[in-house]
Parts: structure tokens; sequence; C-alpha cells
């Protein structure tokens, strides 16, 4: 029995697949990428699950805390708001790593999209972003609450999709800037309102 003949071959679709590996590797930009963080309860303080804040009660006691021994993170209040969790009732870890990605600044504009426009109504620059990278980090990217990319805050415009030959080559990720291009200058700029 035979091989099944395509239009482009598995052997072709690899060679492919490790060449723009290659070339995410050696050309592309570190990408910072904020994770979901992680939610715990508050080890100071009581967690009312109704409300999802603090109680405002403590869990231990002056004498508990004070033991000079044992230097730990709990601090003793009387009521109130919780001086560990701020009131929250719980602690959130931050969750950052960093992935090489090509970078396109505003794909749409085909090269001619990453300079500052001047208009009279005040600058612009490119607000969206496309990156490409290994599929190995879709999970990272599904989850992320904020990307880091050239300095600049942006978040998920949509999904991220595979794309490529055999649709599995590399992951496109398109995003958009979430804070608004400064430009270091002398002018006051008063609100009319």
């Amino acid at each position: 029995m035979s091989e099944r003949r395509t239009f482009v071959s598995n052997r072709v679709k690899s060679l492919y697949k490790k060449n723009m590996r290659h070339v995410v590797k050696n050309l592309g930009r570190q990408v910072k990428i904020y994770r979901q963080p992680v939610k715990s309860e508050c080890p100071n303080c009581y967690f009312d699950k109704m409300t999802q804040r603090s109680t405002g009660k403590c869990k231990w006691t002056p004498t508990q805390v004070l033991d000079f021994n044992d230097p730990t993170r709990y601090k003793y209040f009387l009521k109130g708001r919780c001086p560990i969790c701020q009131g929250q009732g719980y602690i959130e870890t931050q969750r950052v790593t960093w992935v090489d990605c090509l970078v396109t600044w505003d794909p749409e504009a085909r090269g001619f999209g990453n300079e500052f426009i001047y208009t009279p109504a005040g600058s612009e620059g490119s607000t969206i972003v496309a990156l490409k990278t290994d599929p190995k980090h879709y999970d990272k990217f599904k989850n992320c609450s904020k990307l880091i990319v050239d300095g600049v805050e942006c978040r998920l415009s949509k999904p991220p999709v595979m794309r490529g030959i055999g649709n599995q080559t590399l992951l496109v990720i398109t995003a958009f800037t979430t804070e608004k291009p400064s430009i270091d200058s002398n002018e006051i700029v008063k609100d009319y309102i």
C-alpha cells in the first residue's frame, strides 16, 4: 500500500516548521506575559465567601504574633482592614513569563505603520500588534491578563490562532495597546471641557 500523495508532503511541512521556529528564535524579541494571577486566602484574616472579601477579623491573638523568635509575615489587628491583604481577603501572586516572538506593529499598514502620525487633533501611533511564536506557548497567551511588547502594555484583541503549513507551525496573537503614546516635550496640554 502506498502512502497517500498530497500537494505538500510531510517532509516539506516539517522542514517549514523547523525553519520558521529558527526565524522566531533568531529574529524575535522578548515579550513579557502576565498570566492570570493565583489567588489564595489571606493567612492573617478570615475570608467571607458570601461577599468575597475579608471579614475584618484577625485569625491570631496578640500573644501568638508577638513571638520574636519566629519572624512571620502575620500582623495582629483588632478590627478593620487587614494589613496583609488590605481588606481583600485574598493575596494575589503575579505570574510573569518571557517568550520570544516576531513583533509586527500595525500589520495592516504593510511596513508603514511603525511611526508616529501628527494630526491637528494630536499624535497617534500604532495601536495594533501582531505576534508570531511557537505553538507550545498557546496556554500562556490564552490565559494572559496583559502583555508588555517593546515596553508598551497591550491586551489580547482575540484568541490566539495556529497558522502555517499543516496548521501547527506558528501561533499568531493579535493585541492592542492600552496606554496612550507620550512624547517628552515642554508643551502644556489644557483640558478644554
